[in-house]
């Protein structure tokens, strides 16, 4: 998790009606998800790997975030898992 990604905006996408907002990052595990609070709701994204994007749903629409859109945090390390 990164401590200086949260309480940042982010670009939110509805796909359903094509629709542009904007959401608060709450908490993030790059490239596995996002949590992101719009309009008082708390929304869980997932990461699709093969478009490059974050998903999630929430009262019958698909919003997106695209993973060029988050906010740049040097700090910041992509999740492996090791063994």
């Amino acid at each position: 998790m990164s401590h200086n990604m949260i309480d940042q905006i982010v670009p939110v996408h509805c796909t359903n009606n094509g629709k542009e907002t904007n959401g608060y990052i709450i908490n993030v595990r790059l490239e596995k998800f996002i949590d992101v609070s719009m309009n008082t709701v708390k929304v869980h994204f997932v990461y699709v790997a093969k478009h490059k994007h974050y998903v999630g749903n929430m009262a019958g629409y698909e919003f997106t975030i695209k993973a060029d859109d988050l906010p740049d945090d040097p700090a910041i390390k992509t999740f492996r898992r090791t063994r």
